[in-house]
């Protein structure tokens, strides 16, 4: 056979290629579960932010208080009116656990907490941490005077 008319591949090249290949993937494989941890974190926040944002802003059109109960034990919330009707419930996917509430200023040590919205636009000053499987944290907060949230970011327990 004539070398410079063969084509194709031999075996060895092949299993080269296939060696090559599995250790990129072995070496890529846990940053990527990180990425993907840190992305259901990021998206866990901004829902928990727009439940916040939505009891707001129902609280100021319709004039009526709203409350959103922050449950630790059964990592969900719940958007009601202070008569507790037409509540609306969120539960927080298996990767992302609520750590701490803070209400007040103060660490809620019982299993819930209650966020009041205001129909003026106010609310009480609370705090969700959100802790995803890789150990990141993002807190939602909710500012008193002007019933708004915002996410802050940060690594460790000792978050203020």
């Amino acid at each position: 056979m004539n070398r410079a008319t063969d084509q194709g591949f031999t075996l060895l090249e092949l299993l080269i290629v296939v060696l090559v290949v599995v250790l990129v993937l072995a070496v890529s494989y846990p940053a990527l579960s990180r990425s993907s941890s840190s992305l259901h974190l990021r998206a866990t926040s901004r829902d928990v932010l727009n439940i916040f944002r939505y009891a707001r802003e129902k609280a100021v059109t319709e004039q009526v208080g709203m409350r959103v109960t922050a449950d630790r034990e059964k990592q969900r919330l719940v958007v009601s009116d202070d008569l507790e009707d037409g509540g609306r419930s969120y539960l927080m996917p298996k990767d992302v656990k609520i750590n701490r509430l803070v209400l007040g200023g103060k660490e809620i040590t019982e299993a819930s907490v209650v966020i009041r919205f205001l129909p003026n636009g106010g609310s009480d000053s609370g705090e969700v941490l959100l802790k995803s499987e890789a150990g990141s944290f993002l807190r939602i907060i909710s500012d008193p005077l002007t019933g708004g949230a915002r996410i802050e970011s940060g690594q460790g327990d000792n978050l203020p």
